[in-house]
Parts: C-alpha cells; sequence; structure tokens
C-alpha cells in the first residue's frame, strides 16, 4: 500500500470510521433484530446507515418508531432522501452524527425505488464517502444477519493484519452451525459448480486469516481506497447491472485486479437466514442470469467458450431437476433467468416485485409467456 492508501484505513489508533450499510426492503421486522445487535458492537468508531429501498409496506415508519423508542440521543438520529445523501448529507446534522456515540448514530436514507443490493449499497457508499468526517471502511451488512459484539473488531483488526482490500466474516445459518459460508473460494470453482468444487480447500482454523478469490456480500468490509479504485476503472461501485447476487464475486474479482487481496477472518462471525427468498423464484433468477452476465462482461473469449459450453447444460439440468421436484416457481427462474443472461439484459428483472409478492402478481405461466416473446 502507499501512503496515501493507508491514510484513511490507518486512521488514530487503527480504529477508522466504519459505515455499516443495511438494505431494508419490505422487511424492517429483520432489520430491527440486525440493528439491536449493531448497537452491542464493540468497536468504538461506527456509524449505521439503513436504506429503505423503496418499501411499498411500513418499513421505514416502523424504523422510526424502534428510532424514537431506542435511542437516547435523538439528535443522532439523521433521515435523508436519497439525493441528499449523495450530496453528503447536511453539513449541521453531520456533526450532530459525529458528536455522538457510535451506538446512537443512525442514518435513514430513502430510496423511492428499489434499486437493488448494488444500486441501494452504492447510494450509501456515496454518502459515506462524501460525508463531513470520510468514513475509512464501509461494511455491507444483510438486513437478516445478526452480527456478535466482537464481529466489527476483529473485521477491522484482521484488515490491518493482512493489508487486505476485502475483509469478509465468517457466515453462519441460524440454527445450523454446520452450515458455514467461509470458503477460501474459487471463482473458477464457483462458475463450474457441480463439474468443480467452489471451495479451494478447508481453511486451516489456526490461521487467523485466509485469502479467497471471494468473500460474502452478507458481511462484508472494504477499505474505502479499493471503493474508490473500483470506481475509478469501472465507473462504479458494485455493478448496478447485476442488481443482487453475483455482485460481491464481481467486486472481489475487481479488487483483486486493482492488485488488493481478500480474505475471511476466522473470528469474525455473524448468523444470517439461509435461503429464505429462494422459493419466491426471484433468487434463482439473478444467480442463473448474473452468472452468464458476470462472464460475459470480464472474461476473455476462450474462457466464455468453455464456460458456456458447460453452463447451458448444467442450466438445463437444473431446470427438469426443479421441475421433477414440483418447484415449477424455481424451475421457470431458471429459465427466464438463462434466457435474458444470454440475451445481455441486466438490471431489475421486470417481475422482480410480483414474484416477491406485491399485489396483483401474475401467474408463473403468464410470466413465462411474457419474458419468452
Amino acid at each position: 500500500m502507499t501512503p496515501e492508501e493507508q491514510r484513511d484505513f490507518h486512521a488514530v489508533d487503527h480504529q477508522p470510521l466504519v459505515a455499516i450499510s443495511i438494505l431494508n426492503w419490505n422487511g424492517w421486522r429483520d432489520t430491527l433484530k440486525c440493528l439491536e445487535s449493531v448497537r452491542q458492537l464493540d468497536y468504538p468508531n461506527y456509524l449505521t446507515v439503513v436504506l429503505d429501498n423503496g418499501s411499498w409496506n411500513d418499513s421505514v415508519e416502523e424504523i422510526r418508531a424502534w428510532a424514537r423508542e431506542t435511542l437516547p440521543d435523538q439528535t443522532a438520529f439523521v433521515e435523508y432522501t436519497r439525493e441528499t445523501a449523495l450530496r453528503g448529507g447536511e453539513p449541521d446534522l453531520e456533526a450532530r452524527l459525529d458528536a455522538a456515540g457510535s451506538p446512537n448514530r443512525l442514518v435513514l436514507i430513502r430510496n423511492e425505488e428499489n434499486l437493488g443490493f448494488t444500486g441501494a449499497n452504492n447510494v450509501v457508499f456515496r454518502y459515506a464517502l462524501s460525508r463531513r468526517k470520510r468514513a475509512g471502511c464501509l461494511f455491507t451488512l444483510n438486513n437478516d444477519a445478526v452480527v456478535k459484539p466482537d464481529t466489527l473488531t476483529h473485521l477491522v483488526s484482521t484488515g490491518i493484519e493482512s493489508g487486505a482490500g476485502v475483509v469478509g466474516a465468517v457466515v453462519i445459518g441460524k440454527g445450523r452451525p454446520d452450515s458455514r459460508f467461509e470458503g477460501p473460494f474459487s471463482l473458477l470453482g464457483q462458475l463450474f459448480t457441480p463439474l468443480l468444487s467452489p471451495q479451494r480447500r478447508k481453511p486451516d482454523k489456526r490461521e487467523r486469516f485466509w485469502t479467497s478469490d471471494m468473500v460474502a456480500g452478507t458481511a462484508m468490509l472494504i477499505r474505502s481506497d479499493v471503493l474508490e479504485k473500483v470506481r475509478r476503472s469501472t465507473g462504479e461501485f458494485l455493478c448496478n447491472e447485476l442488481f443482487m447476487y453475483w455482485d460481491d464475486q464481481a467486486f472481489c474479482l475487481q479488487a483483486r485486479r486493482a492488485g488488493y487481496s481478500c480474505v475471511f477472518s476466522r473470528d469474525a462471525t455473524v448468523h444470517h437466514e439461509w435461503g429464505k427468498h429462494w422459493d419466491k423464484g426471484y433468487s434463482s433468477y439473478y444467480c442463473q442470469r448474473n452468472k452468464i452476465l458476470l462472464v460475459n462482461m470480464v472474461f476473455p473469449l476462450k474462457w466464455k467458450l468453455v464456460f458456456h459450453m458447460v453452463n447451458l447444460p448444467i442450466g438445463l439440468a437444473k431446470i427438469v431437476h426443479a421441475t421433477l421436484r414440483g418447484r415449477t416457481a424455481v424451475a421457470r427462474a431458471l429459465l427466464l433467468g438463462m434466457c435474458d443472461g444470454y440475451r445481455g439484459i441486466g438490471g431489475k428483472w421486470k417481475y422482480h416485485d410480483q414474484r416477491a409478492g406485491q399485489r396483483g402478481s401474475p401467474t408463473d405461466a403468464s410470466v413465462t409467456r411474457a419474458v419468452l416473446k
């Protein structure tokens, strides 16, 4: 690292300001549980930012009510529109935030539309890097995840010890202690699953951290200089074409291309609700589509040819398997994701809201017919 790259991360006493990005989309109950755990963090210098991503339920009102009842210093609860957040907030309100204790600092940003994991986090990143006291690190945390009090402390100390640009927590399934997302992962292994194992090897638990091609966006600490370099090279922090899923693989790939390593921190753990959206279908759609989009964006021709020769039969096999198991919504989403991936269609799936349960949802058959026209 150059001295300039170390400036923000290696702050006084090795405690850089960490902006925690939590996205809410119609899931305020999960979000409040997440916020309760964040308030217990023992790291002394953090700012919690909740972005409501165009919820159609009463999420904003519920988060406001929780803040009024829970935070003892009401001057440290700030609410911004997306436009104000992108400007770095209001100077007088930002001064109040910086004067408050970390557990009491809360910023609520309101998006009028759902920008997905990528677009919404990009808003938070822009805010955190434009405010009067610039964040040295950004921490993406899923709203249905719960942190331990020492999680952030371990992430920051691992980042300093390893010199890594991206540090991931070990993600453990809620109520499933044997279900762990900890790598180290191989990008090629993930692209060619199940022909190749996505994991290079089992981590050595005697190590405090281990290098991986990617870490989970569920709980991912990123240095501010890494974000800036990726944005300069790609035009954005996280790739908006992906919307959600495979965005963490894409970001870690760009960070490694910029010369930074990605590591998992052994002692930093979060508990996360696994697979709660899979039966709705949209998760299957984005995973199927975005893998294709990512390969077409960043890989050389020979790897594209190899990938597509393998991906097509694997994708069709997954569709058949889901159909035979009676998971018709998943099968249709996989089919439509494959079609849109090969057609180069990115961004938000036009049937995302319907799949998520918004009123006025069309039938599965009508969605399929409409997309395949």
